[in-house]
């Protein structure tokens, strides 16, 4: 997330962040400083944050379908089973935002004079992975199943989870060895003996060596790892060929000239003959493993790792709760809510009590226009006649923008993230519904000059003198109106056009 303010110190740029509805998208350059306009849409209006799309759980690039435009989190895959093939764990998931950052976000807000809407934050975090912090536990209660409580295993270094001891144990083993262990090649002595095949990987066309050596399995399991993670070490062997060709082993044992060992990082020591990977991998677990895994009662994890787990029905259990959480973000909003409140963030509905809710660093209060400036004065007048206005519906006076920014820092004006204004009130404007704007002064005299009223157009074409005008038609049983007191339609209608224009702004 990019970090950038507006020259009045308003704005920072969120990154990602698309707050822009698509009744605003035509307004162009809308805010104090810098609002991030993207191709995001209003969630209340139920359009496309997103709802365009995103990566694998998070970008607002592509995706289609779901709720708000989102495939849910269920339908990413599909390298793995049938999802009906796996039962989810049997747990309470949580969703929270991750502390870190939020912090970051919290540390922007408190420089900006926007307005957030809360459920577009809770996307926010929902749409980055890492920004999720799960809690998962074992359901307790009624409707629990007693017999199926997870046994949780953990990866202290990274929060990788299962619930078995060996998937955590060859997570570690593949995933951090690294950090203790430093792989070098050394020059080695060419294999002897008489070997009667080679195997040979079906995929890559690597020689991997004779079956019957002492390394072959090591060999087997380090292209697993570093080739084929997804596999299986049953379906990798079911595509290893047997060659006896003499040519192709020969061939084999002359590449053999320099071999892979381990040393332990930090170890100085000249002259060390460095260990297999074998040996690198006993050592690790005699004295590093026991104090990488854990095995705690709940887990605690980020999403983006959480849903990388090969535990199908740990991962099932959260893609679920994702899945949820994406359609209704009450758990997030909920999180967000206390957090911002812990740090005396502002909150409003707008247009009504049931309006959208937003939250800011502001606080705002209604203008007394008493005891203000004249042009203060109008610019608050411009910004009560005109709610959701933005940017290019300023007066061109040069000093408009300036008293408008006044209004808004000083909360006295509400500035929204798409780019719009409107009065500090109990329920500020906002929505499309507030964007029907009034002619200009000028506009209704001229429509009806180029348009007479049809009363008018009837009076020049037979005229009748205004002692002979006929009453306005009305229902059989009232009486008519006397024929003195009937409205003229054309000079009322032009000036409740004028009593209701907007004023015109000056070039």
């Amino acid at each position: 997330m990019s970090e950038e303010k507006s020259e009045n110190g308003g704005l920072l740029d969120l990154g990602s962040i698309n707050f822009t509805p698509d009744w605003a998208k035509k307004s162009a350059g809308v805010s104090i400083g810098k609002v991030s306009r993207g191709d995001g849409s209003d969630r209340d209006g139920r359009g496309p944050r997103h709802e365009g799309g995103r990566k694998p759980f998070g970008d607002r690039k592509g995706q289609q379908g779901g709720p708000h435009g989102r495939k849910p989190f269920g339908d990413r895959r599909r390298q793995d089973a049938p999802r009906e093939q796996v039962r989810p764990l049997d747990v309470d998931v949580k969703i929270l935002p991750e502390p870190k950052a939020l912090g970051a976000i919290m540390r922007k807000l408190q420089q900006d004079i926007h307005a957030y809407k809360l459920k577009d934050l809770a996307y926010f975090f929902l749409d980055n992975p890492s920004s999720v912090l799960l809690k998962i536990s074992p359901r307790h209660g009624e409707g629990a199943d007693s017999q199926a409580m997870p046994a949780f295993r953990q990866c202290r270094a990274c929060g990788f989870a299962a619930v078995s001891e060996a998937d955590v144990v060859e997570h570690v083993l593949s995933a951090h060895l690294g950090d203790y262990y430093e792989a070098r090649d050394v020059e080695c002595e060419p294999p002897s003996g008489n070997f009667s095949c080679v195997a040979k990987c079906g995929l890559s066309g690597e020689l991997l060596g004779p079956p019957n050596v002492h390394e072959f399995n090591s060999v087997v399991r380090e292209m697993i790892r570093t080739r084929y993670p997804g596999m299986s070490e049953e379906q990798y062997r079911s595509h290893i060929e047997m060659v006896r060709d003499a040519d192709t082993i020969e061939a084999w044992r002359k590449g053999k000239t320099t071999c892979k060992k381990f040393f332990p990082k930090g170890d100085a020591t000249e002259g060390a003959q460095g260990l297999t990977r074998e040996q690198a991998e006993g050592e690790f677990k005699r004295t590093i493993l026991g104090s990488l895994v854990d095995s705690p009662k709940s887990l605690s994890m980020t999403a983006d790792i959480a849903l990388k787990s090969p535990v199908k029905p740990l991962l099932w259990a959260v893609r679920n709760a994702l899945d949820a959480e994406m359609r209704a973000p009450f758990n997030m909003c909920f999180a967000l809510r206390g957090a911002f409140h812990h740090r005396k963030f502002k909150f409003f509905r707008a247009n009504d009590q049931r309006g959208p809710e937003f939250v800011s660093n502001v606080e705002y209060k209604e203008f007394d226009a008493a005891h203000a400036i004249p042009e203060l004065a109008a610019a608050a007048k411009f910004l009560e006649e005109h709610p959701c206005c933005d940017k290019g519906e300023f007066p061109k006076d040069g000093e408009f923008e300036k008293h408008m920014n006044w209004l808004v820092t000083t909360g006295h004006a509400v500035a929204f993230t798409n780019g719009v204004f409107s009065k500090a009130e109990k329920f500020p404007k906002y929505g499309p519904q507030w964007k029907k704007r009034r002619p200009a002064a000028n506009a209704p005299a001229e429509a009806a000059e180029e348009t007479p009223a049809p009363a008018a157009v009837a009076a020049e074409e037979n005229p009748v003198p205004a002692e002979e005008s006929p009453a306005p038609v009305a229902p059989v049983e009232e009486a008519p109106a006397p024929v003195e007191e009937a409205p003229a339609p054309v000079d009322n209608t032009i000036e409740e056009k004028k009593d209701e224009a907007a004023p015109v702004l000056a070039e």
